[in-house]
C-alpha cells in the first residue's frame, strides 16, 4: 500500500472513531421563521437577518422554545475582513433582537452567542448563504 493511501486511511478510521460531540456541536435543526439553525451546547439556534435587524430564536433540541429571561447575546457579522458587533437584548418569547449597520454577503459569516442566565454562554457559528449555495448547486445538477 503506497504512503498516500495509508495517510487517507488513517485520517478516515480517526475521523469514524472521533466522539460524536462534534457532529452533535455542528448538527442543524429544521429553521421555521425561515432563518439558518445550528446547536450550541444545549440549545437550537436560528438565526434570521435583515437590512438591519438581527433575530436569534432560542429553542432546546426538541424545538420547543426555551426561557430567555434576564438573557442576553451577541451576533458578530464578518464581511469583507470588517466585523460589526450587534448586541442581542430579549424580544418576544424566545427571541433576542438586536440592530446593527452591517451587511450580510455570501462571504460572511456571523458568529452568535447567547448568554442565558441559568446557562454558561455558548456560541455558533453561522454562514447565512450556506444553504442557499448548496441548494443552487443541487439544483443544478
Amino acid at each position: 500500500m503506497n504512503t498516500r493511501l495509508r495517510i487517507v486511511l488513517t485520517l478516515l478510521l480517526g475521523a469514524l472513531a472521533t466522539p460524536s460531540v462534534y457532529a452533535a456541536s455542528t448538527r442543524s435543526l429544521a429553521a421555521p421563521h425561515g432563518g439558518q439553525t445550528h446547536i450550541a451546547g444545549p440549545y437550537g439556534l436560528e438565526l434570521v437577518t435583515g437590512e438591519t435587524r438581527i433575530v436569534v430564536y432560542v429553542t432546546d433540541h426538541a424545538g420547543q422554545p426555551v426561557d430567555i429571561t434576564g438573557g442576553k447575546g451577541k451576533a458578530v457579522v464578518h464581511t469583507d475582513g470588517r466585523g460589526v458587533t450587534v448586541e442581542l437584548h430579549p424580544a418576544a418569547g424566545n427571541m433576542l433582537e438586536g440592530v446593527g449597520r452591517f451587511r450580510i454577503k455570501h462571504s460572511s459569516v456571523v458568529y452568535v452567542t447567547v448568554d442565558l442566565a441559568h446557562d454558561p454562554p455558548h456560541q455558533a457559528v453561522f454562514r447565512p448563504f450556506a444553504n442557499a449555495s448548496a441548494r443552487a448547486a443541487r439544483a443544478r445538477h
